[in-house]
């Protein structure tokens, strides 16, 4: 018994370790937000105008890039993570906070939805984010 145990443990991690890769691999590239959803309400209008030429960059090392221009060029640069069983996607960068000069760090959660090479959905507790690729 303690074999099969054993057995279906190492399964079980070798499954997981294959689906964090195969997430890395779909992610791989830059996105743009085709809707937005706010609340369940269409405010892709609104995210257009907040954050002009939005783009996302996913790179298969677990770093990220996001661009907009609002009025000048934004970067946010950080690394990805998965958790709860690669369901969900954790963004997470530091800033400098102008107010006291101190890096702080931010985290986002989403959760994953409909990812293939050239589809993702993004969701978190208030809003969807709907993306495709981008050939540059």
């Amino acid at each position: 018994m303690k074999k099969i145990v054993a057995f279906v443990f190492v399964l079980a991690v070798i499954a997981g370790c294959n689906k964090e890769k195969i997430y890395k691999e779909n992610l791989n590239g830059t996105w743009k937000v085709y809707k937005y959803l706010l609340r369940n309400v269409d405010k892709t209008s609104l995210f257009n105008a907040q954050f002009p030429n939005y783009y996302i960059t996913f790179t298969d090392a677990g770093q990220y890039t996001e661009f907009y221009i609002n009025p000048d060029s934004t970067f946010v640069t950080g690394t990805y993570s998965f958790d709860d069983n690669d369901e969900k996607i954790i963004l997470e960068n530091t800033y400098l906070d102008p107010v006291d000069s101190v890096n702080k760090t931010i985290k986002r959660k989403y959760t994953i939805f409909n990812l293939t090479r050239d589809h993702v959905q993004l969701r978190n507790d208030t809003s969807q984010l709907y993306m495709d690729t981008v050939l540059l």
